[in-house]
């Protein structure tokens, strides 16, 4: 039998004496192996069978109950379950709280994240304020086949993540996140201290190795102890300093203030969950980033009184070995590195905030094994030469095309019979609004509620996709075409739509190597799905090739479900090194959303989706960063992500278009090259590349001959092409923008 709660606090109280870092706290854990159930509280004919919790003979449910220690109150923490041979419902009970309850629930107050009553389908769902069943928020398709699996639900503030998992972990069934509150049946604003277990009578399995676990803020001891490390002076309460290199269990801040602006690096070989703090006040005030090798997560903390706030949290792979970890803050704005695939000081910034509050403090880290060298501190990193800052532009669902020099996004204005306008710029940094290019004809058209304009050039001609409803109230696709990226853009053959079946999207795609023209979309059936399918494009239409329809992906991780459906939508390609890389957005817009992607050697799948995924994530500055496409800087030597992001975190509307560099990195694993986004970003990041901006006729040098193409060639709509500096215009300054850098 495995030690029960009231023997591991004594345990956990002699190992925080020894590992400050130590933040995972099982409170609970049984095996059912001698029968033990006393601190559990019973409801129904509960047996333990061969060291296994199941029921007997009776009705309808049984419910077991567990009051997490007041203690904890407020802290993260995880119950999971091995569910043995089921047959039909049972699942984790997470108890919440709410304003109208009854002070004795009929059954629970709270979720219930269960199997439903085949044994194959994962479900999530609520009981009213009286405590009896409400219904369910979100049901899969029949996605778990093993009879043996391992049910978990982890509980952080206002959300719950629910996965269903193999035995071992290593397949996974199902998996959600879910907001208080999201449900429109939801009675509930917080969480309480219960959870429990509950089974229908009618199933035949049984439970086993139940396990609650909380976890609990760092705390810095008292440090008494000075060593000197990269020339500065710390303090410790247990950590060694041997052959340069610091290790051990305990923590260690420097005796002083670094400045207030400041760039410190370290090699750090991190173990168990690791912290580097800056910007210290004291042992209860200043800032951290995380790296959690046990789960595989990266994070930003602001601490509080000793409390600490997650900015921010990406998935991140955590190597065997060293890693560089850079932590920049300058003018209040922090920026830190985690060199997670070895790439030194070319790595991408694992995150950047702005600290209105800042200002100078001391430098450390805890440690819980591992270690850290070469410690050294230098003048900051300022961003030479030209930056942008996100948002760069309005609008929601951003596509861009990239012609001729100019950059064209196209967005949703709806305004009468006006629905979508073209923005032009020449750097992707910087936009004008221009014309409308598609206009609404009640006298021709018979669809309402477009939304998600594409547009591509292929073969001469400029086809617009987009969606709407048709009178049904169903949406369809359709495709218009133009002899020019500012329209207008028309029906030649009428407004017919590609399908008559329900469907969102139309993102296109030109393979570069067959030619072939591809379109992507979104089809509904148990939550959004990502389709693709082989165009003809001719004659002003879009004509689909017959048995190319295929689809993509399903959502079927908890970054692609959320109390709002299951939803992945919005495929973009992209071709490196052979292989197909595709993003989609993943949960609903209205949520924190998000973008993945995954791999494929042929076009039409299968998609492998990326370990980590999301790669563009919310954070406590920026939420709703999705619906992402490609598009290469003007001199085609970086690629970069256009996304939107919601007007602020915690309101969706009126959302705004960000960009952020996007680059391959290679798998030290050796697997297929790893997609990373610098983003999302929030404070000055440098602007696109663009060796070109200079040398009008791309031959290499710039010269006055460049100035006066600048002069003679722009038409009469503007074009990026000739805009050398930058103001979205064609004049005389260009010319003069042209002979200030010759002369320089």
């Amino acid at each position: 039998m495995k030690i029960f709660r009231v023997f591991l606090v004594i345990i956990m109280t002699f190992l925080f004496a020894i590992c400050i870092g130590a933040k995972e706290t099982v409170i609970y854990e049984n095996d059912f192996s001698n029968g033990y159930l006393d601190e559990l509280t019973l409801n129904g004919n509960w047996v333990v069978n061969n060291d296994r919790l199941a029921l007997g003979s009776g009705s309808g449910s049984g419910w077991i109950f567990f009051d997490i220690p007041e203690e904890y109150s407020g802290c993260r923490y995880k119950i999971e379950v091995d569910f043995i041979g089921h047959t039909s419902t049972g699942g984790i009970l997470i108890g919440a709280l709410g304003d109208s309850l009854s002070a004795a629930p009929v059954q629970f107050h709270g979720y219930d994240c269960f199997l439903g009553n085949n044994g194959k389908k994962a479900a999530l769902g609520s009981y009213k304020a009286d405590g009896s069943w409400s219904g369910n928020f979100q049901v899969s398709g029949d996605v778990v086949t093993a009879a043996d699996i391992h049910l978990s639900v982890e509980v952080c503030g206002d959300e719950l993540k629910y996965n269903v998992t193999s035995l071992d972990g290593k397949t996974s069934y199902f998996g959600m996140f879910y907001k208080i509150g999201t449900a429109s049946k939801d009675v509930y604003n917080a969480f309480s201290n219960r959870v429990g277990l509950r089974k229908f009578y009618a199933d035949k399995g049984s439970f086993d190795n139940l396990k609650i676990t909380v976890f609990t803020d760092d705390k810095i001891p008292t440090l008494n102890k000075k060593i000197d490390f990269g020339g500065f002076e710390f303090k410790t309460n247990a950590l060694k300093l041997s052959n340069g290199a610091v290790a051990g269990n305990g923590a260690m801040l420097t005796t002083t203030s670094l400045a207030e602006n400041f760039k410190a690096s370290v090699m750090l070989t991190p173990d168990a969950e690791t912290k580097i703090l800056f910007g210290m006040k004291d042992n209860q005030n200043g800032y951290a980033f995380g790296i959690d090798k046990n789960n595989e997560q990266i994070a930003f903390y602001q601490i509080k009184d000793g409390k600490y706030i997650r900015k921010g949290v990406k998935n991140m792979p955590v190597y065997d070995g060293e890693h560089l970890v850079i932590v920049d803050v300058t003018d209040g704005v922090a920026t830190v590195t985690y060199d997670a695939f070895f790439e030194g000081e070319d790595a991408f910034k694992s995150f950047d905030f702005r600290l209105n509050d800042y200002t100078a403090g001391k430098f450390g880290v805890i440690l819980n094994g591992g270690r850290m060298k070469d410690f050294t501190v230098s003048e900051t990193d300022s961003i030479t030469g030209e930056t942008y800052i996100n948002p760069v532009a309005w609008g929601p669902d951003p596509d861009v095309l990239y012609y001729d020099g100019t950059y064209y996004l196209y967005n949703r204005i709806s305004a009468g019979n006006d629905i979508f306008r073209v923005y032009t710029s020449p750097d992707l940094a910087r936009w004008t609004a221009r014309n409308v290019v598609f206009v609404n004809d009640p006298s021709e058209h018979n669809v309402q509620h477009y939304m998600s304009p594409n547009v591509c050039y292929y073969d001469g001609t400029f086809y617009l996709f987009y969606a709407a409803k048709n009178t049904s109230g169903s949406n369809r696709l359709y495709c218009a075409t133009s002899d020019s990226p500012y329209g207008p853009f028309t029906h030649k053959h009428g407004q017919v739509p590609l399908h008559e079946v329900p469907e969102i999207g139309g993102h296109p795609y030109i393979d570069p190597d067959t030619g072939k023209f591809y379109l992507t979309y979104a089809r509904f059936g148990g939550g959004n799905h990502i389709w693709i399918e082989e165009l003809i494009l001719a004659d002003d239409k879009a004509t689909p090739v017959p048995g190319t329809l295929t689809k993509l992906v399903s959502p079927t991780e908890d970054y692609e479900i959320d109390g709002h459906g299951f939803i992945s939508e919005g495929g973009v390609i992209t071709k490196h090194n052979g292989l197909y890389y595709m993003i989609w957005a993943t949960g609903h817009y209205e949520g924190h959303y998000g973008e993945a992607y995954g791999v494929a050697e042929n076009i039409l799948g299968p998609y492998t989706k990326y370990e980590y995924n999301d790669i563009l994530a919310w954070n406590s500055d920026i939420d709703g960063t999705g619906d992402g496409v490609f598009v290469k800087s003007p001199d085609g030597k970086e690629l970069w992500m256009v996304y939107h992001k919601h007007f602020a975190v915690g309101t969706v509307s009126p959302r705004y278009t960000c960009i952020d560099k996007v680059k391959f990195v290679k798998d030290p694993n050796g697997g297929a090259d790893i997609l990373t986004v610098n983003g999302p970003s929030t404070t000055p990041q440098p602007k696109v590349s663009n060796i070109y901006r200079y040398d009008v006729d791309r031959d290499g040098a710039t010269r006055l001959y460049d100035a006066l193409l600048a002069i003679k060639e722009p038409g009469e709509l503007y074009s990026g092409k000739y805009d050398a500096d930058c103001n979205n215009r064609n004049d005389e300054n260009d010319a003069m923008a042209i002979i200030a850098e010759i002369v320089k």
